[in-house]
């Protein structure tokens, strides 16, 4: 009877064993998963250039890169060396947005990581740059967000915080937590 009972277990183990290893085997063994870091790209550029325009053919956005990969099978183009250049008042750019590397998708986001400068290109504005590690762009909605540490630097001051948003279009800036700011005494002759 002993017998009979650790054969029973056994045999139970081992189907319990087979049901569970089953489901993590591929029903027909040369399909396999490709993981997104493994996805071939449908091209990629060197020195890539592109210009968005409104509906009235106006200047909105331009977007420069060292190199470029795009997949379509996911929506979007990886960048190296990204420079993004915002045009809000007209034919001139008002901001310039640079990185390491950045992802643009196709409902207009645009992703941008690892030293992130943001410059304004206006003269005479209290904020000179803002820097940050990550930064998404919303193209459409012409607002930057990020939720890290982000510096901002003007004339004679620099304020350090916690995430903000900037609406480009009404050029408006919010930062969410304030950490410190530092003022420095003009430069005199």
């Amino acid at each position: 009877m002993k017998r009979r009972v650790w054969l029973i277990l056994i045999i139970l183990f081992g189907f319990g064993a087979l049901l569970i290893w089953r489901p993590f085997m591929s029903a027909d063994p040369s399909v396999t998963t490709t993981a997104p870091d493994q996805l071939e790209p449908d091209f990629t550029a060197s020195g890539l250039a592109s210009r968005i325009f409104d509906n009235n053919g106006k200047l909105m956005h331009r977007i420069q890169a060292q190199t470029m990969a795009h997949f379509s099978t996911i929506g979007m183009t990886e960048l190296g060396r990204p420079v993004y250049w915002v045009y809000t008042n007209g034919d001139v750019p008002t901001w310039r947005v640079e990185a390491e590397m950045g992802s643009f998708y196709d409902d207009e986001t645009l992703v941008l990581e690892n030293r992130v400068t943001i410059t304004n290109l206006v003269e005479d504005d209290d904020v000179e740059r803002i820097e940050t590690e990550y930064l998404v762009v919303d193209m459409s909605d012409e607002q930057m967000t990020t939720d890290r540490p982000v510096t901002i630097i003007g004339v004679n001051y620099q304020v350090r915080g916690n995430g903000m948003k900037a609406d480009l279009a009404a050029d408006k800036l919010e930062l969410y937590q304030h950490v410190e700011t530092f003022y420095t005494r003009p430069d005199q002759p």
